[in-house]
């Protein structure tokens, strides 16, 4: 039998499976993500899992079609311009990982939101060709899929959408070095930065708790908390506006949101989609939005897919 390698590289944890050639997972797992020492260890530490799982589910090296990897940062041409989530800055991972496995296969590298996306369509129910997903975790990344392809760009940043300049009011400083940048007040960590800046402005049950978090906002908001309602409006409409800009550009068939911000699900979903349908010029107004249904395994499954694809 033949399986691809997907591996989804993250700042906190590496995502590893083996998928069927047909894009089911037959088997994953996870590593911790070494960043020290500009992230030196981290393909070796991949490699390593990778050839002990091998071995444990019995699987040759001829049996590994091809292995995909979806990384936080631009790629081009298979090499990682720049990551400061990992350390890593000019890393050719193709050539660099061929080195550490003791067998020959194709190896694909690409943004990890791209990735995401691509897996998203090619399992999708919703069979479209054209979309665009926008993951929403500790930071915001996008993918953009046209006629079933990933779009990586030039300088390998297509789809940052995570760095549209948005927010004039609040002007929180993002990891990129500018401020304003739409994953400064949509991701997780964006959502609860604007939700503490307007605590002494009402009564709100986030003083009563010791750590905030973006589920906490959300669900505050749904039992009628006025400072977490005001958040995720104020989020609704930074969404709103940057989906309207990018279907004004791409006009895609649909949007995926994805990331841990999406698991508040459909309350999620209708509060961008208010705002959209504001913003938004009349020929792309009907839109549709998803919640990922791929979850987690995503980029993944993407990865392994695309290292097919190519």
């Amino acid at each position: 039998m033949s399986y691809l390698v997907g591996i989804d590289v993250g700042g906190t944890t590496v995502k590893l499976g083996f998928v069927t050639l047909e894009g089911e997972i037959v088997d994953k797992w996870e590593i911790v993500t070494r960043r020290e020492e500009n992230g030196k260890n981290i393909l070796p530490d991949i490699a390593a899992s990778l050839i002990e799982q091998m071995a444990k589910r019995g699987i040759s090296n001829d049996e590994i079609a091809g292995i995909g990897f979806g990384v936080p940062g631009p790629v081009r041409k298979n090499v990682v311009l720049r990551c400061v989530n990992l350390g890593w800055d000019n890393v050719d991972v193709r050539e660099e990982f061929s080195k550490l496995i003791p067998f020959e296969t194709k190896i694909v590298v690409s943004n990890d939101a791209n990735v995401a996306a691509y897996g998203e369509v090619i399992k999708s129910t919703h069979h479209v060709k054209n979309a665009v997903m926008i993951t929403l975790g500790t930071g915001v990344g996008g993918g953009v899929i046209i006629e079933g392809k990933p779009v990586d760009g030039l300088h390998g940043a297509g789809g940052e959408f995570g760095h549209i300049m948005i927010d004039r009011i609040h002007n929180f400083k993002c990891n990129c070095g500018h401020t304003g940048c739409l994953e400064t007040v949509t991701s997780a960590t964006g959502v609860v930065n604007i939700a503490k800046s307007y605590m002494d402005s009402a009564e709100t049950k986030l003083k009563e708790l010791d750590k905030i978090t973006c589920k906490d906002v959300f669900d505050l908001s749904l039992q009628g908390d006025p400072v977490c309602q005001k958040t995720v409006e104020e989020f609704g409409h930074y969404m709103g506006v940057a989906t309207a800009f990018i279907a004004a550009t791409l006009d895609p068939e649909c949007f995926y949101i994805g990331g841990g911000v999406s698991r508040s699900g459909q309350y999620l979903l209708d509060v961008i989609e208010k705002y959209y349908r504001k913003y938004s010029i009349f020929a792309t107004k009907d839109t549709k939005f998803y919640i990922a249904k791929l979850g987690n395994d995503s980029g993944m499954v993407g990865a392994a897919m695309l290292s097919q694809a190519e």
